[in-house]
């Protein structure tokens, strides 16, 4: 019997960031009330925030966590230190 991927959604943590990420789900997220979407297009992912993109487009998960910011801080920082006050949205 294959066994389910279980992901802990309550908690925004950064490995859980990083399993969805790998596993190339699209994800929205919310943070100090505004909601972000990163998207897993032909092009790679971008962080976007009502409808503008804030980052290149980016294939490299790795890359991407270090070049996407929000409040002037990258993604990877914002989910290692700021969890508690991000929750996740739908992820497709």
């Amino acid at each position: 019997m294959k066994e389910e991927q279980e992901y802990d959604l309550e908690n925004a943590t950064f490995e859980t960031l990083m399993q969805l990420l790998e596993i190339g789900h699209e994800i929205e997220f919310t943070y100090k009330n505004k909601e972000y979407f990163i998207p897993n297009f032909q092009d790679g992912r971008s962080l976007i925030l009502d409808s503008e993109e804030l980052c290149d487009y980016t294939h490299d998960i790795n890359k991407f966590i270090k070049i996407a910011q929000v409040d002037g801080m990258t993604i990877g920082e914002l989910f290692k230190n700021h969890c508690n006050d991000i929750e996740f949205g739908t992820i497709y």
